[in-house]
């Protein structure tokens, strides 16, 4: 017994003075790990400051090199560079697909699903490049124009743009930015006839009038958010108008419209863009009937039952 008590005391003794050793030594030990390893620490710290500011950076570009035709509605008027488009076939970059009196949907490489209304053309390349009729997207793929680009993280939202150049882009559901192309900048900011006149008359003002040192310039928007519910129109040129909100009925309209009527294949986002239109509408029943998904019936084992 009396062994038994010195050992447990020798024990908790020796473990207090490792235990105060242990942490006297411990800074200078991971100072000089710090200093040995210090390219693999400052690696490893960067990489954890990358992660947490990942949520807040632009989204990346999700370029699309080819499409799929998942289906074709409304007769077989599909085209990929002017030939007959059937179920199954595939644009690649730089092709172009084309829609008569017929609608398609398309699965693109990143993921990403788009339907194309009647009389659209779009091309397949660094973006979807809508040059007429209206896509609507739902996924990783940004879309634009020669006036816009829209970036997206994944979500759901129309780009339509109508014979005369006149843009516009309406979101779902999700997050978009908007953003004028630098080809449209480039094209509002070179010089033409009308300035030059205003210039001639210019030199022509009376002596006694003073002269505006600050040159009038138009403020323009470069780059908008839109989120879901919203939308905004854009002219020829790629100017930025005002962002506007859905109301219920436009809402609707687009929902029971002809990119979501007839599909046999829902859009993989439709659960969002339902939770979205319950949030602005909440008194409102979404049009679109979405299935529930069947719960498998899985048995419950039987556990071996004991005496007692």
């Amino acid at each position: 017994m009396f062994l038994w008590d010195l050992l447990k005391s020798l024990t908790k003794t020796l473990g207090k003075d490792l235990l105060q050793a242990f942490l006297k030594d411990f800074p200078q030990y991971l100072l000089k790990l710090l200093q040995k390893y210090k390219r693999i620490v400052f690696f490893l710290i960067g990489i954890c400051i990358f992660a947490l500011a990942a949520p807040q950076l632009a989204p990346v570009s999700a370029q699309s090199t080819q499409a799929t035709v998942q289906e074709i509605l409304d007769g077989n008027q599909v085209f990929i560079q002017n030939q007959q488009a059937y179920v199954n076939d595939v644009a690649r970059a730089n092709q172009q697909v084309r829609t008569g009196n017929s609608r398609t949907a398309l699965l693109f490489n990143t993921g990403a699903v788009a339907r194309l209304s009647a009389n659209s053309v779009l091309s397949i390349g660094q973006c979807a490049q809508l040059s007429r009729g209206t896509i609507l997207v739902n996924g990783a793929i940004n879309a634009c124009s020669s006036g816009i680009t829209t970036g997206v993280r994944g979500t759901t939202y129309l780009l339509e743009l109508d014979e005369s150049g006149n843009q516009q882009v309406t979101v779902l559901e999700g997050e978009v930015i908007v953003k004028r192309n630098p080809t449209s900048l480039k094209a509002l900011n070179s010089p033409t006839s009308k300035p030059q006149a205003t210039l001639s008359r210019v030199s022509k003002r009376p002596r006694n009038k003073p002269i505006d040192s600050k040159p009038q310039t138009n403020q323009v928007t470069d780059e908008v958010v839109l989120k879901s519910g919203e939308k905004i129109e854009v002219a020829q040129t790629g100017d930025l108008g005002v962002i506007q909100k859905l109301t219920e009925n436009e809402f609707v309209n687009l929902l029971e419209g002809n990119l979501f009527k007839g599909f046999i294949n829902q859009i993989p986002g439709i659960s969002k863009v339902r939770d979205a239109f319950n949030s602005l509408f909440p008194n409102v029943n979404f049009p679109i009937s979405i299935p529930n998904i069947p719960t498998p019936n899985i048995p419950t084992p039987q556990l071996p039952r004991f005496p007692f």
